[in-house]
Parts: C-alpha cells; structure tokens; sequence
C-alpha cells in the first residue's frame, strides 16, 4: 500500500504542474507577452532542431505522461470508493484525456511531416493558442486528473 500511496502523492504532483503550467499559458488569465515569450522558444527550437525529431520527442513525452495517467486512473477505480455521480466525473475525465491525447498526436504527425521551419512554428503554436476548442477539453483533462489525484490521496493516504 505505501507504493500505491507513494504512485499518488507523485501523480498529484505531476497532474498540478501540468494543470499549472496549463493555466500560465493558455487560461484565460495568460497575458500575450508569456504566450509571444513561449512561441518564440518554440521558434528558435524549430530552427535549432529538425520537425521530425522535436515531433519525436514531444511523442515520447507524451506517451510517458498517458502512461502515468493511465496507471493513475487504474488505481483510483480501484483503490477509491467513488460515488455514483464521482464515477460520471471519472468517466468524463478519462474520454477528455483520450480525446485530447488524440488531437495532440494529430498534432505531432503534422508536426513530424513539416519540412520548413515557418511550418515548424505554426505547428508548435497550436499548442499556445488562447482560443483553440480543444485548449477547454485539455483543461477538462487536466483539471480532472489533478481531481482525481486528490481523490486517489485521499483514499489511500489518509485511509
């Protein structure tokens, strides 16, 4: 139980930086100088590195982190003792993930296929953009897994 209890805490961590990190550069309260500060890293990272590698690694982070997640929803459907309506809120949670995971692999096989860097940092851009539908079901995602976090914590810290 201490290794579940641990896998917890850990994933709380790592689902409020990335809920952080979220809000200071897409929410509603980023200013356009912190989103023209990240697309000009992302523009000089387009013209240091090639399209299919920064794709590369932007994939394998992204699979590292589902992986994570993943091993978090598992064991709070199994550890926590939800509600009826908690489980609607797991069930919406999980298909905001699956649906942003998808659009952000959409996003790096684009990423991959371009060949220019302009067409580089138009793809990269897409991630800072304050007005993108999709910046609402990644913060469905992220806000509900730092949720469910709190309630695998909850569940097995303080059981």
């Amino acid at each position: 139980m201490l290794g579940i209890q641990c896998y917890a805490i850990f994933w709380l961590l790592i689902s409020g930086y990335a809920l952080q990190t979220l809000m200071a550069h897409t929410g509603p309260a980023a200013d356009e100088e912190e989103r023209q500060i990240w697309k000009d890293e992302m523009e000089s990272m387009g013209k240091f590195m090639s399209a299919k590698s920064i794709g590369k690694t932007f994939l394998v982070m992204s699979v590292v982190l589902l992986l994570i997640d993943v091993m978090g929803f598992v064991l709070t459907y199994q550890y926590a003792e939800m509600r009826p309506w908690q489980l609607v809120v797991f069930y919406l949670v999980a298909a905001a993930l699956f649906i942003d995971s998808l659009v952000d692999f959409v996003r790096m096989r684009k990423l991959m296929r371009a060949k220019e860097p302009d067409e580089v940092v138009a793809c990269m851009s897409q991630y800072v953009e304050g007005t993108s539908s999709w910046n609402s079901v990644a913060l469905i995602a992220v806000g509900g897994k730092c949720l469910l976090a709190v309630v695998l914590v909850l569940w097995t810290v303080f059981r």
